[in-house]
């Protein structure tokens, strides 16, 4: 014959422990590792990264930085030194034209919205550019050429 008990939630209603010992054993924070200050990436967070170094893991969390890239999205941009060194393809391939010695350019043919000043220009060319900084237009205009702004 079946031995038939009551189940140990009726039974132990109205003891405190409901029979796990101590009150604070087995209270409620289930699966994370308690609460607060407790578990591996609390007050054992040095461990927890030493041991990542030696399995050659990486550490828990996040790590490093990473630059936002919103600018980049919203306009095709190009530089002054990359724009003086690309010059003679774009001539051969027919994107720029070569009058004496002055470089014509529509960037906007190419996709470029935006002119930055990085590097340096050595040739005097004609520039058309929805925008510019004001150091891209002064470094062209400083080796004999000039920009024209589309968009303002």
């Amino acid at each position: 014959m079946v031995v038939r008990r009551t189940k140990k939630v009726r039974r132990q209603r109205g003891g405190r422990s409901h029979g796990w010992g101590v009150v604070r054993d087995h209270k409620g924070a289930g699966m994370r590792g308690g609460r607060g200050g407790a578990g591996l990436t609390q007050h054992k967070w040095i461990q927890t990264v030493i041991l990542a170094k030696l399995e050659g893991r990486k550490p828990l969390g996040r790590y490093g930085f990473k630059r936002p890239q919103q600018f980049a999205k919203k306009y095709g941009t190009l530089n002054v030194s990359h724009l003086d060194q690309s010059i003679d393809t774009l001539v051969k391939n027919g994107q720029a034209k070569l009058t004496g010695k002055i470089y014509t350019i529509d960037l906007k043919e190419l996709g470029i919205t935006k002119l930055l000043a990085q590097g340096d220009i050595s040739r005097k060319m004609k520039v058309s550019v929805d925008r510019a900084t004001d150091r891209a237009v002064s470094k062209i205009e400083a080796a004999g050429g000039s920009v024209a702004l589309l968009a303002k």
